[in-house]
């Protein structure tokens, strides 16, 4: 089962079947790992057919998103799916953001640590605490570097209608939409 997917596989989503047999459950839940480390973003779905006491555990602890017990009515499956895939594609649709901004791996996480406290100031010192950094001192400027950068690409993609600003002795603000 594994020459079923390869890396780079266009995957969107995966149905995994578990029964109560032991080997074949075994397969499926090697299939259920190597997929999620080969295709990361797709989306997989167990369904224990066993109704085993720990086979959602075994599907959760393989790598699957999301499991059901046999016994679930067929729309459930259909709706879990569907918000399964939905979040998927907004968090395609963040990535695919985020890389059109051109944005280096410091930026981005910079950016993130912005974007996840929308109009609120984040002092340098959270900023570099989110770079996994040692705590930023008066008169460190890679901060101030590296939100120059982000500015630049976010005035040359969003023409001004996301803005970072500084707020002076304090941090940063990013305020504006789009919002990610």
């Amino acid at each position: 089962m594994a020459d079923l997917i390869a890396p780079g596989t266009p995957l969107t989503a995966m149905v995994v079947g578990l029964t109560a047999h032991g080997a074949r459950d075994d397969a499926m839940l090697s299939l259920i790992a190597s997929t999620r480390r080969l295709v990361p973003g797709a989306v997989i779905l167990a369904v224990d057919h066993g109704n085993r006491p720990r086979g959602a555990a075994e599907a959760f602890a393989a790598g699957a998103d999301d499991a059901l017990r046999a016994d679930h009515d067929p729309s459930e499956l259909r709706a879990r799916l569907a918000a399964r895939l939905q979040n998927a594609a907004k968090e395609g649709q963040r990535a695919a953001w985020l890389a059109q901004l051109g944005l280096t791996p410091l930026e981005e996480r910079i950016f993130l640590a912005l974007n996840d406290r929308r109009n609120e100031i984040v002092s340098r010192s959270a900023l570099a605490e989110a770079l996994g950094e040692d705590e930023w001192r008066y008169g460190d400027r890679r901060i101030d570097v590296h939100i120059a950068r982000i500015r630049q690409k976010l005035d040359a993609q969003f023409d001004g209608a996301v803005k970072l600003r500084t707020v002076r002795a304090q941090g940063y603000v990013l305020d504006g939409e789009p919002r990610l």
